[in-house]
């Protein structure tokens, strides 16, 4: 069947409700599928690389994330970001910058901390100092920088 724009958009809309509602509720199948589809319906609205289905690649990543699919939200977190590079979304680059070094702090610590001091110094300008995603991001560097050192300690 054939769906203008305005259609796609709505069932894109509902996906989204479902796969937060799924995510809220630890359904993270369920979330990841709603989520794919309203991927899709962005997709056949707006286009492949549009900042719509960027975003919706983007939450597709962190609930694939939590299913611990690390190499498919990888890549997704990736075409988000380059989305949102040629676009001048400098913040929510930043939450594909903070998504990524969490994906791979136990994996490469050096990469993850340079993706957190970029998210951070994105949010910071953009949010403010004072903010709690900027609290966040501080949060998250402290415990890399402390599975860092524990590593350190194990190895000596």
């Amino acid at each position: 069947m054939w769906k203008t724009r305005r259609h796609l958009d709505a069932e894109a809309r509902r996906h989204r409700d479902d796969a937060a509602a799924a995510y809220a509720d630890g359904r993270l199948t369920a979330a990841a599928t709603s989520a794919r589809a309203a991927l899709a319906c962005a997709e056949r609205s707006a286009g492949p690389d549009s900042p719509a289905a960027a975003t919706d690649a983007r939450t597709l990543a962190a609930v694939l994330a939590a299913l611990d699919r690390r190499a498919e939200a990888n890549a997704l977190y990736q075409r988000a970001l380059a989305v949102y590079r040629t676009t001048g979304l400098t913040y929510d680059a930043a939450v594909c910058l903070h998504g990524l070094a969490l994906l791979h702090a136990d994996t490469e610590p050096g990469v993850s901390r340079a993706r957190l001091q970029s998210a951070l110094q994105i949010k910071r300008t953009v949010l403010g100092g004072l903010h709690p995603e900027v609290a966040a991001i501080l949060e998250d560097m402290a415990a890399l920088s402390a599975l860092s050192a524990l590593s350190a300690l194990s190895a000596a």
